[in-house]
């Protein structure tokens, strides 16, 4: 888990929740794998929402991109990054899930 500071200090956590949440938004399974720097700003933002529904299951989306803006955006999404590498179980050489492309 990863502590970040937006409206009020939250936590970084994806859940299966989460992932299936990001993959009902973008269409992207991330079971397959990804590399985090060529998501889009809405796939960006929607991973980033999708790692904070765990502790608040009223946060919707609408209510999400509302209190997070470009000045915090790419800190968030590093953030995120650092929190999907620790979420990852991993056998010893496996690569972490958002290292795979």
């Amino acid at each position: 888990m990863v502590t970040v500071q937006l409206d009020k200090e939250r936590h970084l956590r994806l859940t299966l929740r989460g992932m299936l949440a990001f993959e009902e938004k973008t269409g992207i399974n991330l079971f397959q794998g990804f590399d985090i720097s060529k998501l889009s700003l809405h796939q960006t933002t929607v991973l980033i929402w999708a790692c904070l529904i765990h502790e608040d299951k009223k946060l919707t989306f609408d209510n999400f991109i509302d209190i997070i803006d470009l000045t915090n955006i790419n800190k968030i999404a590093d953030a995120v990054a650092k929190c999907i590498v620790e979420s990852v179980p991993g056998k010893e050489g496996d690569t972490p899930l958002a290292e795979k492309s």
